[in-house]
């Protein structure tokens, strides 16, 4: 579910000693009230326990230590303009906010409609985006909405992430489409460019974890199956995976072939955003032949 040594490594300072009978780091779920989920590999790995409200790490460094990461603390905030029919209950362009916590299995999604006015100015919802200043997003379904270490992270996504939007924003005003020769213009420089490619992999990496939890082997598998006949040829066309999905069900019955509930697989699939069926793509679609030559 997560990189547990990253965890591990991210929270060193607020780790404390931990005195017990016996050293063995997999050994303690009577002494903590807690779930092993994930025992440690070897002397130098991380063992992981869960409560219902927080992980429990433990590990050895100059002797036992613990370390306690509360679930509500696990959130995900991604940004993005979005310039394609979604099926989304708003006008285009629009922002959305879109919150993901795996360890609460809580999702939450603000979306804010993009104008430009007679004097130029960009306003999402009912901010400018010169005033860097939070429009109300209660995100009342989420438990943790009123915690300050959300509340000052949606914040700064508001104040520093969403000016960089401007470029994309104006060129979608202007009718300009985001060729190859705009991509410098419009993203800076290689470092630039190496920091957005980063973000879609962090992005897929997030989706593709929940996924693994919404979706069975069988399932994943048949899904697998149709990919390998499907191309994309651009990110516009990888909407709407269900379709296809559905086509190769009716035709040839492969909800039977791979033992599996039809219905309740396509049901699924038309609840996917935009990003989720990237990440499923990019997880089950064939790699080309010189990719799978790399992998050796």
């Amino acid at each position: 579910m997560y990189d547990w040594d990253a965890l591990w490594h991210e929270h060193e300072g607020f780790r404390t000693g931990f005195c017990v009978q016996h050293n063995d780091a997999n050994l303690l779920a009577e002494d903590l009230s807690a779930t092993l989920i994930h025992p440690a590999q070897g002397a130098d790995g991380v063992a992981v326990y869960e409560t219902a409200d927080k992980y429990i790490l433990a590990g050895h460094d100059d002797g036992l230590q613990m370390v306690e990461v509360l679930k509500h603390g696990l959130f995900d905030i991604t940004l993005r303009l979005v310039t394609e029919d979604e099926g989304a209950d708003a006008a285009l362009p629009y922002v959305e906010i879109h919150v993901d916590n795996l360890a609460t299995e809580e999702q939450a999604v603000w979306r804010g409609e993009v104008q430009l006015d007679d004097e130029g100015r960009i306003w999402v919802g009912k901010r400018t985006l010169n005033e860097n200043v939070l429009p109300a997003m209660p995100f009342d379904e989420l438990s943790f909405t009123d915690n300050a270490r959300f509340r000052d992270e949606l914040h700064r996504v508001w104040q520093e992430d969403l000016p960089q939007l401007r470029p994309l924003i104006e060129a979608w005003f202007k009718g300009e489409p985001l060729g190859e020769d705009d991509a410098p213009h419009h993203y800076g420089d290689e470092a630039r460019v190496q920091q957005i490619c980063d973000r879609y992999a962090e992005i897929v990496r997030r989706e593709q974890a929940a996924l693994s939890r919404l979706f069975s082997d069988a399932e994943l598998g048949l899904i697998a199956h149709v990919l390998r006949s499907v191309r994309f040829e651009d990110a516009a066309s990888c909407r709407g995976v269900w379709l296809a999905v559905e086509a190769r069900i009716l035709d040839e019955e492969l909800d039977q072939r791979f033992k599996l509930d039809g219905e309740a697989l396509l049901s699924k699939m038309k609840t996917l955003g935009y990003a989720q069926e990237v990440a499923l793509i990019e997880a089950l679609s064939p790699l080309p032949e010189a990719a799978s030559a790399n992998l050796g």
